[in-house]
């Protein structure tokens, strides 16, 4: 059987902030302090026991969070 898979879409940091027009302050209160935000948006995409992490944003989840409708998400391309 075939089954595709839609790729997750997932954006850098920078690339949140130009779609939300927000500061590191913003990105960085969040990360510390809105633990919601951090399990719902946030992927890591560090190799397992890694002690860096790779963060990247769930576009779809981060407008849900937001309220942001779904016409106003970036169209970008997928981030590794």
């Amino acid at each position: 059987m075939d089954q595709r898979i839609t790729p997750t879409p997932l954006i850098t940091k920078a690339e949140l902030k130009e779609w939300l027009k927000v500061s590191d302050f913003w990105v960085r209160d969040r990360l510390e302090n809105d633990p919601q935000f951090v399990e719902q948006c946030v992927v890591n995409l560090a190799p397992a026991g890694s002690s860096r992490r790779t963060i990247r944003y769930h576009v779809g989840r981060t407008a849900k969070y937001l309220g942001i409708p779904a016409e106003a998400e970036p169209a970008t391309p997928i981030a590794a």
